[in-house]
């Protein structure tokens, strides 16, 4: 028996100020970049791996992603498609959970490069809004199914199409 789908949560940064690391970057043998290695060494042009490997950024960013352990995995999906600039660098670097992000820069550029990632997280979130719209309209579908061919638990039918139709997330 088919069953209804949970809408996946946007994608938002916990701003609170100890969830936030700001740094020099002293290249990829530090503590804290380690779990950022794998997605640095991944897929990224050559360009930008020299800059990581001959230490020619200087800035470093760790940003903890607000937890919904939930949707880590649908997000880090919709994140790999937006993580690279046109040339093929990558603007951040996931941890492998994909609960916190890595931005590097050169000096004085953290902000560019944070615009950068704003930016992309909104159209991510728009993808996902596009995404919840669908999910809804197939829960919405698989309710009236349900009740047409009375295969419904009735009241857990009812109760689920009530969260979708009102919950806003």
């Amino acid at each position: 028996m088919e069953d209804y789908k949970n809408v996946i949560s946007h994608i938002d940064i916990d701003r609170s100020s100890e969830s936030i690391e700001h740094f020099s970057f002293n290249g990829m043998e530090e503590e804290n970049i380690l779990e950022f290695k794998e997605d640095i060494e991944e897929g990224n042009d050559s360009i930008e791996l020299h800059l990581v490997k001959s230490k020619g950024y200087k800035e470093s960013l760790i940003l903890k992603l607000k937890n919904n352990i939930n949707s880590f995995s649908e997000w880090k999906e919709l994140l790999k498609d937006e993580q690279k600039t046109f040339g093929g660098s990558k603007i951040f670097y996931m941890n492998h959970e994909c609960s916190r992000l890595l931005v590097l820069s050169l000096p004085n550029e953290m902000t560019n490069k944070l615009n950068m990632l704003v930016t992309r997280f909104n159209k991510v979130n728009e993808k996902i809004s596009r995404a919840n719209s669908k999910i809804k309209k197939e829960n919405l579908d698989l309710y009236e199914s349900k009740m047409k061919n009375k295969e419904a638990n009735k009241k857990k039918d009812e109760i689920i199409n009530f969260i979708n139709m009102n919950l806003r997330v």
